[in-house]
């Protein structure tokens, strides 16, 4: 009978005690899933969740605030992943949140993260979708460096051939290192093109200062440039030098065509210079004037002296001064 009681106590016991543990691993497995505390919900979509689950954990900025709690196809370019997030964290998740999914660890398991967004925001509310950021699969990423791998062994093999080119004096490349007056004759070459565009520079900071001072107005070109009545007195000089060389032109024409009569021996000139009779008379007139002339002033001198005229010459003098 005491035997019977013994082992209907223990199992009591064992029962009783069992209950308590199977509560609180319930408990602390709600816990974790947020199954006992308020929670909210907020979706994500995703054109891959790179083997995310549900269970999986949400963190906000490092820290866990959630869980995943489903992960549904909607087609064949989207997944719909809905979560669970404890309702105290609201306040910091704002709508230009950004989700991504991450890895707990280098080879742990999937989770998402949840980045807050730039500038101000309103907070989320229950069922709201955030946006997504799809980052690079670890298949694309071994892909990318396969090729990358693959190419730097190609390049390698290439400047392989290339050195042992220039090693056996092969090529352009080789000519160059070994020629030592071709390397001098470059150095002079580029210090000569230093030397110009020094002088290039001088020039350069030369024309733009006589640039600048046109535009001010200063120098002669300058007031030439900017002063508009001094344009229309230049373009008036040039029309008149312009007149003045037609006339020349046409002047000179007519002494062309005179001095060409000259030559045929047309005209009163050559007529002048060949008949010696008309030269003769012409020199007998001019004697004659010269000594009419000569008698007409001592005529006049005479009547200067005579008392008749003497009076009226001095009034005309007194005149004069």
């Amino acid at each position: 009978m005491e035997t019977s009681r013994k082992r209907t106590l223990q199992l009591g016991v064992f029962v009783i005690v069992s209950a308590v543990i199977l509560v609180i691993t319930v408990y602390l497995i709600g816990q974790k899933k947020d199954i006992f505390s308020n929670t909210f919900n907020l979706k994500v979509k995703f054109g891959n969740v790179n083997g995310l689950q549900a269970g999986n954990n949400v963190r906000l900025s490092g820290i866990n605030v959630g869980s995943v709690l489903s992960v549904e196809i909607q087609n064949d370019s989207i997944i719909e992943v809905t979560m669970r997030i404890r309702e105290e964290v609201r306040t910091h998740i704002k709508q230009n949140a950004i989700a991504t999914i991450g890895t707990d660890g280098l080879m742990g398991n999937m989770l998402v993260n949840i980045s807050p967004g730039k500038g101000a925001s309103k907070i989320v509310n229950d069922g709201d979708l955030l946006q997504t950021y799809s980052r690079i699969k670890t298949d694309d990423i071994l892909k990318t460096l396969t090729t990358t791998n693959e190419n730097a062994a190609l390049l390698t093999s290439d400047l392989l051939e290339i050195v042992q080119e220039i090693k056996q004096g092969k090529g352009t490349v080789s000519y160059l290192l070994n020629d030592t007056s071709l390397r001098q004759q470059v150095f002079i070459t580029v210090t000569n093109l230093k030397r110009a565009t020094v002088q290039t520079n001088e020039i350069l900071s030369q024309l733009n200062q006589i640039s600048t001072q046109v535009n001010e107005g200063n120098g002669l070109a300058g007031w030439i440039i900017n002063d508009t009545s001094t344009q229309v007195k230049i373009i008036s000089t040039l029309e008149g030098l312009e007149t003045a060389s037609i006339k020349v032109n046409s002047s000179i024409d007519n002494l062309n065509q005179m001095l060409s009569e000259l030559g045929k021996g047309e005209g009163a000139i050559p007529a002048l210079m060949k008949d010696t009779t008309m030269a003769n008379d012409l020199r007998v007139t001019l004697k004659n004037l010269n000594i009419g002339t000569g008698k007409f002033s001592e005529d006049m001198e005479a009547l200067r002296h005579h008392f008749l005229f003497r009076k009226y010459f001095k009034d005309k003098e007194k005149i004069k001064k």
